[in-house]
């Protein structure tokens, strides 16, 4: 074991000879799962200002969850194919692992292929009851534990026009949390359906119109999207409902793209008798209304806005990568 651990050491320096490390700092808040502090090591591989890989090791701790260790890997690959995966895991069982494959040029530019499967045991999982009307007072705390993924094809009708269909699967189980100062979801909540967990085989379809002059951070241009997707006991669900709605970002740079002006709009509804509560419409956390905790609010259906001025800072150059430090001003609304 010694003499492994000081080859390791030895061959460090020359296996990151080519690589630019960028040490950060780490601090999150989250209304569920409070203070996270810790440090991470941003290895990243690049040549001629694109990247071809990134690894970031990094070391939290959080009071609630206890200790933990996490990477995150992504290896870009020509043709606009990528592959990352993410894992995480805790002293206090908290855990998400990730494997992620996109190729939006599968062979043939107009056909595009994604797909990723994951496990989650996400245990500061919060339930307020289902309704705009659920009261602050009424939280209770489970652990949602799920195994699933999702495969999804797609053909380019135009270049900024995708037909796509979406197989998903998702194994959900539900547990007491790790909040000790709340009450379990099954203590307070009666027959909520979906409380025991649920398994779901969900047929998706979607047409998008995506003019955004990137996937990961676009400073300009359109994206449009009308889906419906269908759950149904008769093919293997154990849950029947009907998903369906439309969504909208437009992107304005001006001042020459250091501010970006950024619209969202979201129309959403579900139908179905019994619903597990997990697969209803949510807003909270970092994609919808970000003054609530994540899945704050539950019902059959959502209305959202979002409206923020991004603004650009400064750069910086760390060897050969740029680094750029932004502000963003934002407003949610939703019901």
């Amino acid at each position: 074991l010694w003499w492994l651990l000081g080859v390791l050491v030895m061959a460090l320096p020359y296996a990151f000879a080519e690589k630019t490390l960028v040490p950060l700092p780490i601090f999150t808040t989250d209304p569920n799962e409070r203070q996270t502090y810790g440090a991470l090591l941003a290895i990243i591989d690049a040549e001629q200002g694109a990247f071809r890989s990134l690894l970031v090791p990094y070391v939290t701790y959080n009071p609630l969850l206890g200790a933990a260790g996490s990477v995150h890997y992504e290896r870009f690959f020509v043709d606009q194919a990528k592959f990352d995966t993410d894992v995480s895991q805790s002293t206090q069982n908290q855990a998400f692992y990730r494997l992620r494959y996109a190729d939006l040029k599968l062979r043939d530019p107009r056909y595009l292929f994604e797909t990723f499967g994951l496990y989650e045991n996400d245990r500061t999982a919060r339930f307020f009851g289902i309704g705009a009307n659920s009261r602050e007072k009424n939280e209770t705390n489970y652990t949602l534990r799920q195994v699933g993924g999702e495969v999804t094809f797609g053909r380019r009708l135009m270049p900024a026009l995708i037909a796509s269909l979406t197989e998903r699967l998702r194994h959900v189980t539900i547990r007491r949390g790790a909040v000790d100062t709340l009450p379990f979801l099954k203590d307070v909540f009666a027959d909520v359906p979906g409380d025991d967990g649920s398994f779901v085989w969900a047929h998706r379809l979607a047409l998008t119109y995506d003019t955004r002059n990137s996937l990961v951070t676009p400073t300009h241009g359109r994206f449009g999207q009308v889906f419906v997707e269908v759950a149904d006991e008769a093919i293997g669900s154990q849950a029947s409902f009907v998903r369906y709605g439309l969504q909208g970002r437009w992107l304005w740079p001006h001042l020459g793209e250091r501010l970006v002006m950024v619209v969202r709009g979201l129309l959403e509804r579900v139908t179905g008798s019994d619903v597990p509560f997990f697969e209803l419409s949510d807003l909270g956390g970092d994609d919808t209304l970000r003054g609530f905790g994540e899945n704050r609010f539950l019902d059959e259906g959502r209305v959202l806005f979002n409206a923020e001025e991004r603004i650009n800072v400064f750069h910086i150059n760390y060897g050969d990568v740029r680094t750029d430090i932004a502000l963003a001003v934002f407003t949610d609304v939703g019901r």
